[in-house]
C-alpha cells in the first residue's frame, strides 16, 4: 500500500470515533472540523501514548478523507510518518535503519510493515483522543474541560522531551 495517495478510509469502531471527534456540540463548536485533522494528530498521539490498534470493521461504519484533502496535507502526513519512523526505537533499534525506513524505503515494498505500524498508531491515537476527549463527556462544558485536561496530561508526559522531538523534527525537515 502507498500511504497518502487517494482517498483514505476509517472503518468500524475507529470510523465511529472519528465521526464523534468531528461532530458538533453546543451549536457549531467542534473539537476537530475535518477527518484529516484527526488523521494529522492521531499517529503522533498513538505513538506518544504507545497505543496501537488493529483495524476492525465492527458495526460496518466507515468515514473517509477525500483525495484533495490528502493531497493538500500530504507534506504533514508524510512528515508525521517520517518522524515516527525516526523515533520508534522499539520497532527498530538501529538509527541508520530508522533513517532508511523514514526516507529511503518510504513508498516501496520494503515499507509495507512500517506503513501498517504507522496505521496502527493512527488507530491507537484515535482511540486515545476519543477516550480522553469524548468518552468522559456528559455535558457540553465537559468537551472543553477534557481538552484542557488532555493538553495538561500531554504536556506533563511529553513536555520534557520537547528538545529531543524538536531536534528530530529538524533532521526530518532537512
Amino acid at each position: 500500500m502507498m500511504l497518502f495517495q487517494g482517498q483514505y478510509w476509517f472503518y468500524g469502531t475507529h470510523a465511529d470515533k472519528v465521526k464523534k471527534l468531528t461532530a458538533e456540540f453546543v451549536g457549531k463548536h467542534k473539537l476537530f472540523s475535518y477527518n484529516h485533522e484527526v488523521y494529522q494528530l492521531a499517529p503522533i498521539v498513538g505513538y506518544l501514548y504507545n497505543r496501537k490498534a488493529a483495524q476492525n470493521r465492527e458495526g460496518g461504519s466507515d468515514t473517509s478523507i477525500f483525495p484533495d484533502q490528502i493531497s493538500n496535507n500530504k507534506d504533514v502526513f508524510q512528515f508525521n510518518y517520517q518522524l515516527i519512523m525516526l523515533l520508534d526505537v522499539n520497532h527498530e533499534a538501529s538509527f541508520d535503519a530508522r533513517v532508511d525506513k523514514a526516507f529511503r524505503f518510504y513508498g516501496t515494498d520494503k515499507a509495507a510493515m512500517d506503513e501498517e505500524l504507522y496505521e496502527s498508531y493512527v488507530r491507537g491515537g484515535v482511540d486515545v483522543l476519543y477516550e480522553k476527549l469524548i468518552e468522559p463527556s456528559t455535558s457540553p462544558d465537559d468537551y472543553i474541560k477534557n481538552l484542557y485536561e488532555f493538553m495538561e496530561d500531554f504536556e506533563s508526559r511529553h513536555g520534557q522531551n520537547t528538545k529531543e522531538i524538536y531536534d528530530l523534527c529538524r533532521i526530518a525537515r532537512s
